[in-house]
């Protein structure tokens, strides 16, 4: 919860009434001898410190620890440098006006507590009076807390003790810290340090950072070292230089920051000024501890905030703070927030597909939560949120192309479940490429010609089509097709080639052409030249054989003839070499008139593309001739043995076989009784002593038809 801040610019009565105002206001809030506050005691001291004595019960007399100590009451006026060199606050929790340094004007001041195991369940405090150990659960009311406007907690986790040095922990810090960080309150956490050297600092750091670890802590604030001393306190006897506890208060912050938190120190206001060399500490937070209604000393003339002339992050304001969620008394602290934090080096660069890549410089705060990234562009008019993101790069990828972008970014811290933002980058202002190309195709295909098509590209202007040259080993652009045309016809191509293109859209920025990324390479193939056909001849009565000259390129040929039953072409065959440039069509009928064309093709990706038609040719086959007739089987010769009769004859040239014919006694006729391959034939199976008589003939098949010579003379014989 931020406050209402309202610089002081006074002068004449102005000034006299806060004069006269102011000291009352306070004199009514804080006790004279808590104007420097402490936070953090041993058991024992904490027993003590509960009544709240005189200070001077709890330091060494004269110890120049606390400084002076007069209380606003005694102050003889305000002055104008002092309250031009101031910001008032009402006090939300406590009567008094509250003046803050102007150097913090611009800072978000943000309302705190610390709490200890002292705030822990009133009943649990009862019961275990003697027993702290079991002071487990908290006794806040964390929701109402948060409501009542507490953004930030610093919760106790352990302590050193005063006397022996042993480190103790407070048991009620997780039941603090899970109340506060539920109720979107950011926590913190504090170690009372007794620490005497770097050795002991480390150790109280490590300790915290293990508690961390064991429970799992959401922890977005400062991890403090609370350095406090008093009578009979380990810290004052240790009586360390100024060089020894500043060098004890690096060691403690070195061992929170190695391990990725932010570090701080909590001292009174004047523990810090006698103690700690404040301009020799390095990535450390400063948390001064000052019961007044000013960090100053209590004198309010003079060169203005000159005794706090280092720089704090948190004040401990009060320790009397009234809060609702719980009924006693809290430690009420500011948080002077520095959110002026400008986001550096913002640089937008245009990449592939329209897309947008920012970076920009870490915002030097280690508590900065993230980054919101902001665009606008000459449609919108403002700029409107892209994105949170905890990096300091991000891509955008939903810009589109051809079109002005300004982008900017600022970081952002969450405190108490509100979001504070630090300053805008400078602009960055990118012109976004066209998008990549898609969607490419072959619309047309020619022996000489690819004619493209691809999808349209938001803003282009034009589009460059680039073709890959062999010669050179690399794309060169071709053609430049301005306007909406998403189509051209590539020409001057060889057939049956693969070519290669890529595409990319482009536009114009005043005279500039800005051209995006290439499309992905597309291939494909142009068709095959026509086929030379130049030859188609009778190889007889039922063959053709065609030729045709090579076409550059090819898979093979495809063979076609003309159905005369429907009047179209079929393809009969594939010649599935480039090389063979011959086909014989055979089974042909004989004196018969056949038509015949040939096309290449080529075999591109699994799919075949045709070139055109040769060229048509016909051919008769030839007719077919009657062959002549066998000669005539001159004498057979018969002979006799076992029933049977061998009958013989001489070889007639061309004959194809010979068939034997029988007279058949009952009809008077001869019948065929056997045709033979040879120039015998032995007939069995006869009647002894009857008389038989044969003649042959040979015959010739050609075409599955026999043509037959003329019978030899007959001749008798009887069977033995």
């Amino acid at each position: 919860m931020a406050f209402t801040k309202a610089k002081i610019v006074m002068a004449g009565l102005a000034v006299t009434a806060v004069c006269i105002v102011a000291p009352q206001q306070l004199k009514a809030q804080v006790p004279e001898a808590q104007m420097d506050g402490v936070m953090g005691q041993s058991i024992e001291d904490e027993t003590v410190y509960e009544s709240k004595p005189d200070l001077d019960t709890l330091i060494e007399k004269n110890a120049p620890v606390f400084g002076n100590r007069t209380s606003l009451k005694k102050a003889s006026s305000y002055s104008s440098a002092f309250l031009n060199a101031s910001f008032t606050t009402a006090g939300d929790y406590t009567s008094a006006t509250y003046y803050h340094k102007a150097d913090y004007a611009d800072d978000e001041l943000v309302n705190g507590i610390d709490v200890s195991y002292w705030q822990a369940d009133a009943a649990l405090k009862k019961k275990y009076s003697k027993d702290r150990t079991k002071w487990t659960q908290t006794g806040l009311d964390w929701e109402s807390i948060h409501g009542a406007g507490i953004d930030f907690a610093f919760v106790r986790v352990a302590s050193r003790d005063t006397k022996d040095g042993s480190i103790y922990r407070d048991n009620c810090a997780d039941s603090h810290i899970q109340g506060a960080v539920s109720n979107d309150i950011n926590v913190g956490l504090y170690f009372f340090s007794q620490a005497l050297n770097e050795t002991e600092a480390r150790e109280e750091a490590q300790y915290v950072l293990d508690m961390i670890d064991q429970y799992g802590w959401n922890v977005s604030m400062p991890i403090i070292m609370d350095r406090e001393a008093g009578a009979n306190k380990r810290l004052t006897a240790g009586k360390l230089s100024k060089t020894k506890e500043t060098a004890v208060c690096q060691a403690f912050a070195d061992t929170i920051t190695a391990a990725g938190y932010r570090a701080g120190v909590y001292a009174s206001y004047a523990w810090i000024k006698n103690y700690i060399n404040t301009d020799a500490l390095y990535d450390c937070s400063l948390w001064v501890a000052r019961y007044n209604n000013t960090t100053t000393s209590n004198t309010k003339s003079g060169t203005p905030y000159s005794d706090v002339a280092y720089d704090y992050e948190f004040w401990q304001y009060s320790s009397a703070a009234k809060i609702d969620g719980y009924a006693g008394s809290l430690d009420a602290n500011f948080w002077y927030k520095d959110t002026s934090e400008q986001t550096t080096g913002l640089k937008a660069a245009d990449g592939a597909s329209g897309t947008v890549n920012l970076s920009w410089d870490s915002v030097s705060a280690d508590d900065v939560e993230g980054y919101q990234v902001w665009r606008s562009d000459s449609d919108q008019g403002k700029y409107t949120l892209l994105k949170t993101t905890t990096d300091c790069s991000y891509t955008d990828t939903t810009a589109e192309g051809g079109k002005v972008y300004q982008y900017k970014v600022r970081c952002y811290w969450t405190i108490g479940g509100n979001a504070y933002y630090g300053t805008f980058s400078s602009p960055a202002s990118v012109t976004t490429l066209p998008k990549k190309v898609s969607g490419i195709a072959t619309q047309t295909r020619t022996e000489t010609s690819l004619g493209l098509s691809w999808k349209q590209t938001q803003g282009a202007a034009g589009y460059q089509i680039y073709q890959y040259s062999a010669a050179s080993d690399q794309y060169e652009m071709v053609a430049d097709v301005e306007g909406e045309s998403t189509s051209y016809t590539v020409s001057g191509l060889t057939g049956a080639t693969e070519y290669k293109f890529k595409i990319r859209a482009y536009e114009k920025n005043n005279d500039n052409v800005l051209a995006g990324s290439f499309s992905d390479v597309y291939s494909d193939v142009t068709l095959p030249g026509q086929v030379n056909l130049t030859n188609v001849s009778a190889t007889g009565t039922s063959s053709v054989k065609l030729t045709w000259k090579a076409v550059d390129g090819v898979t093979g040929y495809m063979i076609y003839r003309l159905d005369t039953a429907t009047g179209e072409y079929r393809q009969i065959a594939t010649v599935k070499s480039a090389r063979t440039l011959f086909y014989s069509d055979q089974k042909l009928a004989a004196g018969k008139t056949y038509t015949y064309k040939v096309s290449a093709y080529k075999t591109y990706r699994n799919k075949n593309y045709r070139g055109a038609y040769s060229a048509e040719k016909q051919v008769t086959t030839k007719k077919a001739e009657k062959p002549a007739n066998p000669a005539k089987v001159k004498t057979i010769k018969l002979s006799t043995k076992d029933a049977a009769v061998t009958v013989q004859w001489s070889k007639v040239s061309g004959a194809t076989g010979y068939q034997v014919y029988r007279l058949n006694t009952k009809t008077g006729k001869y019948t065929k009784i056997a045709a033979v391959k040879g120039t015998s034939y032995r007939n069995t199976k006869l009647k002894k002593g009857a008389t038989y008589r044969y003649k042959v003939r040979a015959y010739k098949t050609v075409n599955k038809k026999n043509y037959y010579g003329a019978f030899s003379n007959t001749t008798a014989i009887k069977v033995k």
